[in-house]
């Protein structure tokens, strides 16, 4: 307000004023000018550059083309070039002039807008540079050429109260910017843009002296003038220094602040350094304490592996000579009430082995001395011989046990058949135990059919008691069965379904339930098993695949998943089936079949059927000869003494227990079907009698080195049943004695025995034949569990690895592979070499 005051004060008595100037003067002023105002672009555009502000932007630009035009203006009217431009100086010095007020005036305006915007979005508002430069050159140039080639009108008109009217856009401008810029009120806080302010002030002032006051070239108003045009550079100058000052003066601050924070920091650092190098001694004495605590539980872990080992030794021998010798005397002629006393025997003793197994199989996975043993094997026969030995506990409660592969699932995969089979039996175990009445079913599907490794889901489905939604979770917990009540209702350690989780997470998959109570329920589970190359399904004397192809063949079971699975086992055979839920309805159709001339040439029946069941069947088949021609097959789900005999009576070709296994199933019908060919006699087929139809010349010279009285005699007498004869040894020495006497086909060999134990007994019989090149077969028989018992005994040298109790299909399977490399070893003998 004071710099308003003193233009507008000092405006009417330079009015007044007689002195004048001339062109040298006006050029030296506008020289001024322009080194000003190049000096206050140049100022403004390293702001820009430094700040990238697009409002420095626009100043840095409007001062530069101030002064360039300024220079223009000075250097085409002075007296250098009088006379020699289209135009007289009383027009061209006016024109000229107000060019570069107007240009300024404009980017002030500008600048506002800018500025303004920048202040609310600064990212968005960022003006190009390169726009603003072409514009102000564009001007410039212009500007050059018009005053240069083209002849101007007279500026001054003394007859309007305006004498000079060109003025009033750089004044009108002026004052909007001047406005705008109070409006805004940053100059009272902002030195650069109270400086700013000043210098618009100024331009405004210099505008009226230009406009109204002077009436001829060089008078006092006119040189006012051009004095105020240098003020308002110089203003922008110094709020330029000044402002550049502030920032000097408020990085000094900072770097002052910048020391003292730096020192502070240094001292914080030197403060944690030192407590740092506390922490470390303390983090040393901490590791080393850590380091004795982990030897010392890796010393109690092995205590502990151990105690496992003994422990499973020491319970393991007395349930193999119990066990074993309880399944003996039941194979004996007993009456009623020995026989309940035996079978209540074995049902403790294999629910005591169940509850071993389980802990210690827990306690081997806590220690992480689990591992997978892989190998091919054939699936569909590790599933059914599996379900065989679950089978008698579901005959007992009367429920169906089935299995069913679907047909995409290949038959010999590569995985741990052990443990596959654990799992297995955990699961129908459980679903046997929670069911009263219904069936267990166990499918099997394949969710990747593609490649070497395929996706395998298993099923197993039962209509028992369900599980509780609210319990589906907790299941799968250690020690956890789904209320306090089923544990004491049905017993069992909770441990099943924890190891059943761990077995198939190792095995590359998961497991989970679907249950509904008082329905059933139905656990699933997948893992990820190889393809392994397909081996050949033997059967012992087997009829050519072409004698079962086309044979009419008529199913009688109430089970519809019974007869399905059935029908799939005789469809791969290409028999011709026709399934029939009861004895009515068999009855009906052989009626049928024989009217129409085809009749059937094999029946094969369930016994236990509601209304009528299979020996009622088949007597009244028998009653009718011309129904009595074709074969009767019987199966049963629960067989009873006496049962045999009977069928014996009816003429019942076979008598199997099911779930009957594949290749079972097929070796019978071959017998069956090969003995009626022949037009020979058929003799009662069971499953017993499948497996001890052996050829004579197979019978297995056996010595066994056991220490264990108990396990003496069990031994002896499960070898003896199964048609081999025996040599007895209590320790690895005698072994080595006997095997010097005589040849032995097999070596069972118990692994701790005193004086020598089977380890050692088997490195020396594996010294011997280095020198003989024979090769004794040796199979470990142990009561230890553990992980790295098997690899032990492989790495002493021994063929193979029987736990106590010992199974007797995995006892069978052994001897099975004896007998089958001496008949390749025979054939080999016998084959004549080919002479020259």
């Amino acid at each position: 307000m004071l710099l308003a005051s003193v233009v507008f004060l000092g405006a009417y008595p330079a009015h007044r004023a007689v002195w004048g100037g001339n062109a040298e003067l006006h050029t030296l002023l506008e020289t001024i000018s322009s080194l000003l105002a190049l000096t206050a672009g140049a100022m403004a555009l390293v702001r820009y550059y430094a700040k990238k502000s697009s409002s420095f932007l626009l100043l840095g630009s409007c001062f530069l083309g101030a002064g360039v035009l300024d220079a223009y203006h000075g250097s085409i009217t002075s007296s250098f070039l009088a006379g020699l431009t289209p135009s007289a100086l009383s027009a061209l010095t006016p024109w000229s002039g107000v060019v570069s007020r107007v240009f300024m005036s404009l980017l002030m305006c500008a600048n506002l807008v800018v500025s303004n915007k920048e202040a609310r979005r600064p990212p968005a508002s960022r003006i190009k540079e390169s726009l603003v430069y072409v514009l102000v050159g564009v001007w410039a140039l212009i500007s050059f050429l018009f005053f240069a080639f083209v002849k101007l009108p007279p500026a001054y008109y003394p007859n309007l109260m305006i004498h000079r009217p060109a003025e009033l856009v750089p004044t009108l401008f002026f004052g909007l910017a001047v406005a705008g810029y109070l409006k805004r009120g940053a100059w009272k806080t902002n030195d650069f843009e109270h400086w700013l302010v000043l210098s618009l002030i100024a331009a405004v002032g210099g505008e009226f002296a230009y406009m109204t006051f002077y009436d001829r070239l060089y008078d006092a108003q006119f040189l006012v003038g051009h004095a105020l045009k240098i003020l308002v550079y110089l203003f922008v100058v110094i709020g330029l220094f000044s402002n550049t000052f502030s920032i000097f003066e408020r990085e000094a601050e900072n770097s002052t602040q910048l020391e003292v924070r730096v020192r502070e920091r240094t001292q914080e650092l030197s403060g944690a350094n030192a407590k740092l190098a506390e922490e470390i001694v303390e983090r040393t004495n901490i590791q080393a304490k850590l380091q004795q605590a982990t030897a010392a539980a890796e010393a109690a872990n092995e205590s502990k592996s151990e105690f496992l080992a003994n422990m499973s030794h020491e319970i393991r021998t007395p349930l193999n000579g119990v066990i074993g010798m309880t399944d003996l005397a039941l194979g004996t002629d007993l009456n009623k009430e020995q026989r309940e006393y035996l079978e209540t025997v074995k049902m403790s003793a294999d629910s005591l082995l169940a509850v071993i197994n389980d802990i210690l199989d827990f306690s081997k996975m806590e220690a992480g001395k689990i591992d997978l043993d892989v190998m091919d094997f054939n699936l569909r026969d590790c599933l059914e011989a599996t379900l065989k030995t679950l089978a008698l506990r579901a005959h007992e409660k009367g429920l169906e046990l089935l299995c069913e592969v679907a047909p995409e699932v290949p038959e010999d995969v590569r995985g741990d058949s052990n443990r596959l089979r654990q799992v297995v039996v955990n699961l129908v175990g459980n679903a046997i135990k929670f069911t009263a009445e219904g069936e267990v079913a166990l499918s099997v599907s394949a969710l990747e059919t593609e490649g070497a490794q395929r996706l395998l889901q298993f099923t197993v489905s039962d209509t028992g008691i369900g599980i509780p939604p609210e319990k589906q979770e907790s299941i799968f917990k250690a020690f956890t069965q789904a209320d306090a009540s089923t544990t004491r209702k049905y017993g069992g350690t909770g441990l099943g379904l924890t190891i059943s989780t761990r077995l198939v997470e190792m095995m590359g998959g998961k497991i989970w339930v679907e249950s509904e109570l008082c329905r059933g329920t139905r656990f699933h589970f997948t893992c990820r098993m190889g393809v392994a190359d397909a081996q050949v399904i033997r059967v012992g004397t087997a009829a050519p695949a072409e004698m079962l192809r086309g044979v009419k063949v008529l199913l009688v079971d109430d089970n519809p998943t019974n007869r399905r699975i059935l029908e799939a086992m005789l469809g791969r055979w290409e028999m011709k089936t026709t399934s029939v839920e009861d004895g009515q309805e068999a009855l009906d159709e052989l009626s049928s079949a024989r009217s129409t001339g085809l009749p059937y040439g094999l029946i094969l029946t369930d016994m236990h059927m509601p209304r009528m069941d299979g020996f009622t069947l088949i007597e009244q088949i028998r009653n009718r000869p011309e129904l009595a021609t074709a074969t009767i097959m019987m199966l049963t789900s629960a067989g009873h003494r006496g049962d045999a005999a009977r069928c014996q009576e009816l003429g019942v070709a076979a008598y199997l227990l099911k779930p009957i296994r594949q290749s079972e199933l097929r070796e019978a019908l071959a017998r069956v079907m090969g003995a009626r060919e022949q037009a020979g006699a058929i003799p009662l087929i069971t499953r017993f009698s499948l497996h001890d139809d052996r050829d004579p010349s197979v019978c297995l010279r056996v010595l066994l080195a056991e220490d264990n009285a108990v396990n003496q005699r069990l031994g002896v007498r499960l070898l003896e049943k199964r048609g081999h004869s025996v040599v007895v040894t209590a320790n690895g020495r005698e072994a080595l004695s006997a095997l010097e006497k005589e040849k032995f086909d097999l070596v069972l060999m118990d692994v701790q025995m005193p004086e020598m134990d089977g380890l050692e007994a088997t490195m020396e019989i594996r010294n011997k034949e280095q020198l003989s090149g024979n090769h004794q077969a040796v199979i470990a028989l142990t009561a230890h569990s553990m992980k790295g018992d098997q690899e032990r005994c492989l790495a002493a040298g021994m063929d193979g690895y029987l736990s106590k109790p010992i199974r007797t299909d995995e006892l069978d399977a052994v001897l099975e592979s004896c007998i089958t490399r001496r008949k390749e070893h025979a054939r080999a003998q016998a084959t004549p070499i080919a002479s020259d």
